[in-house]
């Protein structure tokens, strides 16, 4: 989906597996040998008594099936990909196999070999959740987003309450958000807040696309709800305060921006509307020291020289608020210029 980088590697999932069968008497005692040195983390010697093993039974899947894992599990991922793939060819109707082969093959960037087995899986297994969800970030990974968003709301309709649910619940609703589908988007979101009601990120979405309606009221009470629950969030107190400035609240606002500026001295929007609150309040001292602190940090803010030369009007120096207005008309000429060269260049 949009919100992810193109390398990301997957963790093997469980899956039910079938019983092993039983080994042949001359064999058993190497599988089970094997299978208890795998059990206490001594992986060469598991994985030699595995070869061993296979040396009696070569067509065993359980031992190609077994000592794949086992290699993967330690990142012996050329090893384990050899096996596993020699368990699906022994048993090609194993969902098991074709997932675990694939985790391998995705964990090896090898996506093309990766998808080929996830999707024979989904052909014998098409209600497995592993199955669903390594699809899933496969297709996310290789920036499929339409197939990827099936194959979440599949995971999420065959195991709604999965351990990972939850988190594809936050990938789908970004994606609707993204692609200003706000009305899935808010259902998204509030199935995964009626699952995880603290997760402050999600109620913060909800605000943002509430804020977006211009359904103010509603916004406000989500911020106030991520500011509680991440209480040293920036944005959520930056954004209560501007809620409360449109709606005229302007002692509200000037606490929240300033709570904003405490928690990121370096956020100058913040810094620009609290100074902007406290002049139209009478403070003018602090506007000014708001405003310098902005200067320090971006000296051509569009909108903060003229913001000090009202200031300097108010007091009665006009050769101050003429040095002031003179620095925003060419700031502002400059930004034109800019987009003059830039449409230019397009046009050209």
């Amino acid at each position: 989906m949009t919100c992810l980088a193109p390398r990301v590697l997957f963790p093997l999932q469980e899956m039910a597996s079938d019983p092993p069968r039983a080994a042949p008497s001359g064999a058993g005692s190497e599988l089970e040998n094997a299978r208890r040195l795998a059990a206490a983390g001594r992986v060469e010697a598991a994985a030699a008594a595995y070869r061993r093993f296979l040396a009696l039974e070569p067509a065993s899947f359980e031992g190609h099936f077994e000592l794949g894992q086992v290699l993967a599990s330690h990142q012996r991922l050329p090893d384990a990909r050899e096996h596993l793939a020699v368990a699906a060819s022994l048993k090609p109707d194993n969902a098991e196999a074709h997932v675990r082969l694939a985790q391998v093959l995705l964990m090896l960037e090898q996506l093309d070999g990766a998808e080929r087995e996830l999707v024979t899986a989904k052909s014998i297994a098409p209600k497995e959740p592993s199955v669903r969800y390594n699809l899933g970030r496969l297709y996310e990974a290789s920036k499929r987003e339409p197939e990827a968003l099936a194959e979440y709301l599949a995971f999420l309709e065959v195991a709604p309450d999965d351990t990972r649910a939850n988190n594809i619940r936050s990938r789908v609703a970004l994606y609707y958000e993204n692609s200003e589908k706000l009305d899935a988007a808010l259902s998204m979101y509030r199935d995964l807040l009626a699952r995880d009601p603290g997760r402050a990120s999600a109620h913060y979405a909800v605000a943002g696309i509430r804020y977006r309606r211009a359904q103010y009221d509603e916004a406000l009470a989500g911020y106030l709800e991520v500011a509680r629950l991440d209480p040293k969030n920036p944005s959520a107190h930056a954004n209560i305060g501007f809620i409360h400035r449109i709606k005229g609240r302007l002692a509200e606002a000037a606490a929240s921006y300033t709570r904003a500026v405490e928690l990121d001295p370096s956020d100058v929007t913040s810094l620009y509307f609290l100074g902007a609150l406290q002049s139209d309040l009478g403070d003018m001292d602090q506007a000014m020291t708001r405003f310098a602190q902005l200067v320090e940090l971006q000296p051509g803010h569009p909108m903060v020289h003229y913001a000090l030369g009202k200031i300097y009007l108010k007091r009665g120096d006009r050769d101050a608020a003429q040095r002031e207005f003179e620095l925003h008309r060419a700031i502002q000429a400059k930004e034109r210029a800019d987009q003059h060269t830039a449409s230019t260049m397009e046009d050209n």
